[in-house]
């Protein structure tokens, strides 16, 4: 009997993600961004959007658990957080700050980081906070104090929406090309550790390369989007 082709297999989700997500982008973008409010987006943007970014930061976490397993052997990794991994992995990382808050952003949308706000007079006040996650007993990662401005309620430096309820395409583009450009520089260090094959994705009827969705999010993302 002769032995396999293939003797093992390394079982990956990582692309098997693509077409879910582009599927989920065409039902976003065929309305266009509805208006902005002081307390939050619309229902249907809002579950698109976060469901959307939620399953790009899964496509990340299943890549970098491949290349866990590849480089096994280099530290002892099992504690350490997606971004302090591929910190320690890649020295030379560009982008550990967004990656940060996009876990972050991640983080809140799993465990609904609810905020409190008065939304007795919104048209003279907006929706000031009565009480943010914090204070209200959520747990909150290491990193919130340093990367969220609680006043606007958003991160410092993406300017994501750290209200789950505010959550909206702006904010799932965002996601996208933060997830994607590190997976970019994850594959042209070691494609064979990070192989990003199988990006063909069918978009309104035509097939697309899956990273050219991020310019249809941009593309009907709201002007006033951060």
């Amino acid at each position: 009997m002769s032995s396999p082709a293939i003797p093992d297999l390394v079982t990956v989700v990582g692309s098997a993600y693509f077409q879910p997500i582009a599927d989920l982008v065409e039902s976003l973008t065929r309305r266009d961004a509805p208006n902005l409010y002081a307390s939050g987006t619309s229902q249907r943007e809002n579950g698109y959007a976060a469901s959307i970014s939620v399953l790009l930061v899964a496509v990340l976490e299943s890549y970098t658990a491949r290349l866990r397993f590849v480089r096994n052997s280099e530290f002892a990794a099992a504690a350490m957080n997606t971004p302090d991994l591929l910190e320690k992995y890649f020295p030379d990382l560009p982008n550990k700050s967004e990656l940060v808050e996009v876990f972050l952003l991640r983080n809140l949308l799993l465990h609904n980081h609810i905020w409190h706000l008065d939304v007795s007079d919104v048209e003279a006040q907006g929706a000031p906070t009565l009480a943010t996650p914090k204070e209200l007993g959520f747990h909150t990662n290491k990193h919130y104090e340093d990367v969220v401005d609680v006043s606007r309620r958003k991160t410092k430096t993406l300017e994501l929406n750290a209200m789950p309820t505010s959550v909206d395409r702006g904010d799932a583009q965002k996601v996208f090309r933060v997830v994607w450009n590190t997976l970019s520089f994850m594959g042209a260090k070691n494609y064979s550790h990070t192989p990003l094959a199988g990006r063909t994705v069918r978009y309104e009827g035509k097939f697309r390369q899956f990273e050219e969705l991020i310019e249809e999010l941009d593309r009907t993302a709201s002007p006033d989007a951060g």
